[in-house]
């Protein structure tokens, strides 16, 4: 995947690898140790949106190796989440 910084990435649309809307990127979690990206937290467009864990606020926290591109959307491969 490309490299990108974390703060480009708020608000940026979230889109499953089958080309299903997830919702958009909220924030993001960091080692604070090495900088490695662990979580993406989305804003979910519908309730409905499953496949991974929910935080607290309804967040989806999505693993970063999940994360397989960034365009136009960032592509989550939900197949990845185990």
């Amino acid at each position: 995947m490309t490299t990108v910084l974390a703060s480009t990435l708020s608000e940026t649309p979230v889109m499953g690898a089958d080309g299903t809307e997830i919702g958009t990127v909220h924030n993001v979690t960091m080692n604070v140790e090495t900088g490695a990206l662990r979580h993406v937290l989305v804003t979910p467009t519908a309730d409905t949106v499953g496949g991974f864990d929910r935080n607290d606020d309804g967040k989806i926290v999505v693993p970063a190796h999940c994360l397989s591109d960034i365009d136009d959307y960032l592509i989550v491969d939900r197949t990845k989440r185990d």
